[in-house]
Formats: C-alpha cells, sequence, structure tokens
C-alpha cells in the first residue's frame, strides 16, 4: 500500500487576484495553502496525479459577472462541470465535490466554464481547487 514515510497525496489552492475566464485554458490557482508530495504546479494550474488511486476533488469558482462556471479536466478532457447563472444576483459561486479513480501521471486541472470575471484575493478563498488521496490502489 503505502511506502515508508509516505503520508498522502493532498493540496489546497486558491486564486490570489482575479482573472477573465476567456484569458486563461486552465484557472491558476497561485496561492498555494498546502502541498503535500508537492505535486500541483500553479503556473500552469495542473495536478499531476502522483499514484493509482480515489481521490476527492473539490472546486469552487466564485464569478462576479452574474455567472460563474468551470469544468475539471483529467489529461484536458473534461469530467464534470458546474454552472450558475442569475440575472438579479451580480455574484455567483459554482461548485463541485467528485471522487474519480485516477491514474499516476494524469493532470486534473480546472478550466473556466464562462468568460466572465472570477474573483480571487489573498485573503479570501473565493476560487479554490483541492484534491486529496482516499484510497491507495
Amino acid at each position: 500500500m503505502f511506502s515508508t514515510g509516505y503520508k498522502s497525496a493532498s493540496f489546497l489552492a486558491s486564486l490570489s487576484a482575479p482573472v477573465e475566464g476567456n484569458a486563461v485554458t486552465y484557472i491558476p490557482f497561485d496561492q498555494v495553502v498546502y502541498d503535500y508530495g508537492n505535486n500541483y504546479n500553479p503556473a500552469t494550474g495542473e495536478y499531476t496525479v502522483p499514484r493509482d488511486g480515489l481521490y476527492l476533488v473539490h472546486v469552487r469558482v466564485y464569478g462576479a459577472d452574474n455567472n460563474a462556471g468551470h469544468f475539471i479536466t483529467v489529461n484536458g478532457v473534461s469530467v464534470t462541470f458546474a454552472r450558475v447563472y442569475d440575472p438579479d444576483d451580480l455574484y455567483q459561486s459554482a461548485s463541485t465535490s467528485i471522487v474519480l479513480h485516477l491514474l499516476s501521471g494524469q493532470q486534473v486541472a480546472v478550466e473556466p466554464g464562462f468568460s466572465g470575471t472570477i474573483s480571487g484575493s489573498t485573503s479570501i478563498m473565493w476560487t479554490s481547487f483541492a484534491i486529496t488521496l482516499l484510497y491507495a490502489d
């Protein structure tokens, strides 16, 4: 199962400043809170799966233009989508939590699901991305 000294694979990162959804391929969660295993690359927004297993993936995207949305991708292919729109409320939040069986070396990222402003802040985790290994194969 786990090698000696191996704790887990887990990370949490948030977006530190607003970005436009149509300006990025993947949301650049650049404010890393923790990254056990150093598997997340804040420059690309991609998490590299370190070992086969079941992973809990959680994403929250906070939008400032009446809508919010995101795709969770594995190797560039969308596996789930969430979108919220309300013409009467300027700020929206779309969240997804999903358990996925992932293989070592796969890349997990978050693609914007709308072209508006994605909210980011250095003091509040408006927009965040987290992955935790639940069970290793």
